[in-house]
């Protein structure tokens, strides 16, 4: 019986655990890159619409990603006992995925192609707070935003920084790609600035 009364306070004070899993895009594989001299039309057609997409010397650049992030977290708390003064968090996150980039000439033939996979721990961390939880220790949200091509009919409507900007999107633009996860504060991004 004791026990039974100790597992129960005992779960009284979890205070979350969650477990959250993200799949983006489509997998991709070494044999989904086209070969060389391909159409553009014969590429679409195998790999679907391009996330990414950027001008080039040589004619454009086109890119296609798969995320898959899994976000773990737990923590306990004392405020279901009424003293909601001491806060103990744990947070980990991990990803792998893929990526191919493909590089047309202005005749939209396929002259260059790359494929990537990367498997990566994300990090995390422990806290105890003693004012009740205002610290997350683990945070994605920089790599599960929406893709960029479900926002590619709205960049007329963004504040006018980004717009006057539009041209070096790394999502769109003139001046090459980025993968997710980049830090908003480096590279063209410096010029969006309000």
């Amino acid at each position: 019986m004791r026990l039974l009364v100790g597992l129960f306070f005992g779960c009284l004070l979890l205070q979350g655990c969650s477990q959250w899993h993200y799949d983006l895009g489509t997998a991709l594989t070494p044999a989904d890159v086209p070969e060389q001299g391909v159409s553009l039309g014969e590429a679409l057609a195998q790999l679907g619409p391009p996330m990414r997409i950027s001008a080039t010397d040589e004619g454009y650049v086109m890119a296609w990603e798969h995320w898959l992030i899994a976000e773990h977290s737990l923590g306990f708390s004392l405020g279901v006992a009424g003293l909601d003064m001491l806060s103990v968090d744990w947070g980990a996150a991990e990803t792998q995925g893929e990526f191919i980039l493909l590089g047309f000439d202005e005749e939209h033939r396929l002259i260059s192609s790359a494929f990537t996979r990367w498997d990566n721990d994300l990090g995390g961390g422990q806290s105890i707070q003693p004012l009740g939880s205002l610290v997350s220790v683990v945070d994605v949200d920089d790599l599960v935003r929406r893709m960029p091509q479900h926002g590619w009919g709205a960049m007329s409507l963004l504040p006018l920084p980004v717009s006057l900007n539009v041209q070096s999107s790394m999502d769109m633009g003139h001046n090459g790609l980025e993968q997710r996860g980049t830090p908003t504060a480096v590279g063209q991004h410096a010029l969006e600035m309000d």
